[in-house]
């Protein structure tokens, strides 16, 4: 979903604003026994009963059961090349001139070479990290031994150093599949005609300027965000949007702390624990999306969220509630639990919102950024923790809670004590987080606008094949 939602927002833009004519969204998917998420399918039928670009699903492909996410990814992107190219070899009128695809779709570029059409990357995450992809085979040649074991930050010219504990999947294990899946993408990533990534100026100076040098690699950089769903309904059930709604209808300005870390994790019994004592301590009123606990705390029940649930992601039973811990149950009356999908952008631009407690799934931060709600940091899988560090660090919106490393576990007081400092109109770092992402959100809004910074970045690339190919 964390790419489907941007890449759909991309699509509608590029037909909208009639910088394309036609648009066909390829969808590419593991063969699985369960249901796809009703989530996912109502996003994509309001998407296509707009009538602004095809879909088509590509038949779903057989990935090893034990394999991670990542190489799953790889591998089905392999597997469908032969698919996506008997697709573009039937459309005649009009025929492809560009084909877009994301990080893992890289392998299928070979295919716009075949046809002759541009070829471009679309990333749905931050500029440090396309920053850190584009650097990967150079790190490749030059990092010896683990990445997870070096003693310095990892360095990209011109951008922000990695801490090696910040370091996403592939990086992990270099003798690992998905590493040897990862190097390959990367190095085709340098050989596209340019990367759209889903941020702005801004946002991210500093990395977008180190990009556009050409130190890292030379390769042209279109920021085009923020992409990001529409505050309307979001595809969860009516009632319960409206009874949140209306329950934040009645709360004072900015007092409100919306915690949220993502579909795809479900949280362990000590760590829900955790995090009711910690809200407790803030004395906050909250908003609390959450999934019935896991008996595995850390990451590891991260993407298996859902296992125990029906096709819409509400728990099968609602008896799964007395799993929860006392301390969650103690804190009932002060504020909201929502066991199932939550209306997440009509919430954080509700008046009342005064924090976001997120995993730093870059979709989050963007939505956060562009309601103009700063951020609690809770990054737990892939990319979030460079997100989070980006955020607290570079952005200048939010606070990183630091994870005990034995346990996994964030702890009350850490909890507590971050909202607070963010939520205090007296605390100096607190205001100034809260100002910044103010003037964030006003420049967001404008970013997509008729002559906006992010409409001209596309249409620029555009004009920019269209003159080297001579169409």
């Amino acid at each position: 979903m964390g790419h489907i939602i941007p890449f759909l927002k991309l699509a509608k833009h590029l037909v909208s604003h009639t910088i394309i004519t036609k648009v066909t969204l390829f969808i590419a998917s593991i063969n699985n026994k369960s249901s796809k998420p009703q989530v996912e399918t109502n996003i994509l039928q309001s998407s296509m009963k707009q009538g602004l670009f095809d879909v088509i699903h590509l038949p779903p492909i057989d990935a090893p059961a034990n394999a991670n996410m990542g190489t799953k990814l790889a591998i089905i992107m392999k597997e469908s090349i032969p698919f996506i190219y008997q697709e573009i070899s039937t459309m005649t009128s009009p025929k492809p001139t560009i084909l877009i695809t994301e990080l893992f779709g890289s392998l299928v570029l070979p295919i716009a070479e075949h046809f002759n059409m541009s070829k471009f990357v679309f990333w749905p995450s931050s500029a440090w990290n396309v920053a850190l992809s584009l650097h990967t085979p150079t790190l490749d040649k030059v990092v010896e031994g683990e990445y997870t074991d070096q003693e310095e930050f990892i360095r990209i010219p011109g951008c922000n150093p990695i801490s090696p504990c910040d370091l996403f999947s592939p990086f992990l294990d270099r003798n690992d599949q998905l590493y040897h899946e990862y190097l390959p993408m990367c190095e085709e990533l340098r050989k596209v005609d340019g990367i759209f990534v889903n941020t702005f100026l801004e946002l991210e100076a500093k990395t977008i300027l180190a990009l556009r040098s050409g130190k890292i690699y030379k390769v042209p950089i279109y920021p085009i965000g923020p992409l990001i769903r529409e505050a309307k309904k979001q595809n969860c059930d009516d009632e319960n949007r409206d009874h949140v709604i209306d329950w934040l209808d009645k709360q004072e300005e900015e007092s409100v702390i919306y915690v949220s870390l993502g579909s795809g994790y479900t949280m362990s019994h000590e760590q829900i624990k955790e995090m009711a004592l910690g809200l407790e301590l803030s004395g906050k009123k909250f908003v609390w999306s959450l999934r019935p606990p896991s008996t595995k705390a850390g990451n590891d029940r991260y993407l298996t969220a859902g296992e125990d649930a029906g096709s819409n992601g509400v728990p099968k039973t609602r008896a799964s509630v007395s799993a929860f811990p006392d301390e969650f149950h103690k804190i009932q009356n002060r504020g909201l639990v929502i066991l199932d999908w939550a209306p997440q952008l009509e919430i954080l631009k509700h008046s009342s919102i005064g924090v976001f407690v997120s995993h730093c799934g870059w979709n989050s931060i963007l939505e956060s950024v562009s309601c103009g709600v700063p951020i609690v940091g809770w990054p737990l899988f892939a990319d979030q923790l460079m997100n989070a560090e980006t955020m607290a660090k570079e952005i200048g919106i939010g606070i990183r809670l630091n994870v005990a490393q034995s346990t996994k576990v964030v702890g009350s007081e850490e909890i507590g004590k971050t909202i607070c400092k963010i939520m205090d109109k007296e605390d100096i770092e607190g205001c100034a987080m809260r100002k910044r992402v103010k003037e964030l959100k006003h420049i967001a809004e404008k970013a997509w606008s008729q002559d906006g910074p992010s409409f001209c970045e596309m249409t620029n690339a555009f004009v920019k094949i269209s003159h080297t190919n001579g169409v």
